[in-house]
């Protein structure tokens, strides 16, 4: 691919990042005394033309997913290659396919879990599937929904849904990064394989399930080989960290483990290899044209949106400063 059809949008990019919240704006936040007051700090950026449309700070979710909605809509408008946008849209389709399975399956309204992003509005996207019309689908993600169909009246386990689709998931954007073939991008779809693929590791041990079960839900792919997880199965939860200490994530998930081994939560383990994603991302801000800047800007505002998102559960729920600022991901700017 050419780098230089980037140069005319990389500036564009380049103001849109000033307008990413800093460290000021997130430490108000936090520091408000309600969530009204929370949402007050808001109202002086870019999220103010949005907070008009709600009717309380208790509806915030309302503006992060029309926020997300519209950072997906300019993406798609400026990026010369769509499907590197899709490389980072894939998820929101491959969730909403999930919604629609489970509404279907368990006979239940799950709408109100849709994310407002994809590659098909949500009523048409929820006619195809139920009418087995896949023909508009791409093959890898047709393959999946029939996989996943199949399975479920087969065995009626709906952990499956979950299982199979993530699985086609990865094989997706393992596709879009073959065809957009850039160093960066494999860096990146790699980080996230492995990140996955550790917390399916624990989470297999917390069950007590097999092998068999580990080898069916592990993801092909990570600059970690497969085999590695499903040897380090029945090993000691410490010794996960020491087995993985020549990887790229080794200063990141050793205090991951540790809290792990402590607590049986991956909350801080999941914080911190969001933190090394977002370091790759950092990397591009001194890149001068390429495929980085868009990757990056998107990943900062979805990493925003989380943030904003903590900050307003904690107001909501009044839980202290210091406990919100502990699971906040580091920021771009």
């Amino acid at each position: 691919m050419d780098k230089m059809i980037f140069n005319q949008v990389i500036p564009r990019i380049r103001v849109y990042e000033t307008e990413l919240l800093d460290k000021s704006k997130l430490d108000r936040m936090i520091d408000a005394i309600t969530a009204d007051e929370a949402l007050k700090v808001l109202q002086e950026t870019e999220y103010g033309n949005l907070i008009g449309s709600i009717k309380s700070a208790d509806d915030y979710e309302i503006i992060l997913g029309d926020e997300l909605k519209r950072l997906f809509n300019v993406m798609y408008e400026i990026s010369p290659v769509k499907v590197l946008v899709d490389l980072m849209s894939i998820k929101y389709d491959y969730h909403n396919i999930k919604v629609i399975l489970k509404g279907m399956f368990l006979k239940e309204d799950l709408s109100y879990l849709i994310v407002p992003v994809g590659s098909l509005e949500y009523s048409k996207l929820k006619g195809l599937i139920e009418n087995r019309n896949l023909s508009e689908f791409p093959q890898i993600i047709k393959e999946g929904i029939n996989e996943t169909i199949s399975s479920f009246e087969n065995t009626n386990d709906s952990q499956m849904i979950d299982i199979i689709l993530d699985k086609y998931m990865f094989k997706s954007l393992i596709h879009i990064k073959n065809e957009i073939n850039d160093t960066f991008i494999d860096k990146y779809v790699a980080a996230l394989i492995d990140s996955t693929n550790l917390k399916t590791l624990l989470r297999v041990k917390k069950q007590n399930k097999d092998r068999e079960f580990l080898k069916a839900v592990i993801i092909e792919g990570g600059s970690i080989d497969s085999d590695k997880f499903l040897d380090m199965l029945n090993d000691e939860i410490q010794n996960i960290s020491t087995k993985l200490a020549t990887s790229n994530y080794a200063e990141f998930i050793k205090s991951g483990i540790e809290y792990y081994a402590k607590t049986s939560s991956v909350s801080l383990l999941e914080k911190l290899l969001d933190n090394f994603i977002m370091n790759i991302m950092k990397d591009a801000k001194i890149i001068p044209f390429g495929v980085q800047p868009i990757l990056a800007y998107i990943y900062a505002k979805e990493t925003e949106l989380k943030i904003i998102r903590i900050i307003m559960v904690g107001k909501i729920n009044d839980i202290s400063g210091e406990l919100v600022r502990e699971r906040l991901r580091d920021i771009y700017v």
